[in-house]
């Protein structure tokens, strides 16, 4: 057996031990009724009923990555998170969340911003917001979001100041990038697209983004 396969297994296995606690715990709250039908010993089925329906390795590997960022970040969060009985019906919106996914960063991302949202440092809109993004993130996105982060500004021109030319319209669309004044080129007519980062995406990439 590989060391990756036994790592895995551990992990699964302390999962699961965290699933018992949380059950045993959580016995007068939402989460008894939940769990207490479904069996203990998939970490898949541990935390709430709803997550019987993650029943594939994808599944169950995004929401064992959230689970694994929470205990990393927070370890009392996930129990907190689940003795509220208000935060029933944002935890199904998570687990609906999380099934749109299928890299272990973006379930990493989703905990951060459900922490931040549970936390008050962000508003409703800005958590349907910063989700939405993160479901649209695939591995080209990631990198070239970590290759934005990294960008010496240009200054050659202080009038023309930019960061980036001809980005990748998603960028913008995420209001991760703005236009800025560019001059003409040879023809006199036409301008290069030139976008500066904003506030926004250094936010993004520092609380949410950023391993």
């Amino acid at each position: 057996m590989s060391n990756k396969q036994n790592i895995n297994e551990i992990t699964l296995s302390t999962a699961e031990n965290i699933a018992d606690e949380l059950i045993f715990k959580s016995a007068t709250t939402f989460v008894e009724d939940l769990a207490k039908s479904v069996p203990v010993a998939s970490i898949a089925l541990g935390l709430t009923k709803a997550i019987s329906n993650y029943k594939t390795a994808k599944d169950q590997r995004q929401l064992l990555a959230f689970i694994q960022e929470a205990e990393n970040t927070d370890a009392k969060f996930i129990e907190k998170f689940f003795k509220d009985k208000n935060n029933t019906e944002l935890g199904f919106e998570i687990l609906g969340i999380l099934d749109q996914t299928y890299l272990e960063k973006q379930a990493r991302m989703i905990f951060r911003t459900a922490k931040l949202f549970k936390e008050k440092e962000i508003n409703k809109l800005e958590f349907d917001k910063y989700t939405y993004i993160i479901t649209h993130l695939n591995s080209h996105l990631i990198n070239i979001l970590q290759e934005l982060f990294f960008l010496k500004t240009n200054n050659e021109d202080p009038e023309f100041e930019f960061d980036i030319s001809n980005p990748n319209m998603e960028l913008v669309s995420f209001q991760f990038l703005r236009e800025v004044e560019s001059p003409l080129v040879f023809d006199g007519k036409t301008k290069i697209a030139r976008y500066k980062r904003t506030d926004e995406f250094y936010q993004f990439y520092e609380k949410i983004f950023k391993d």
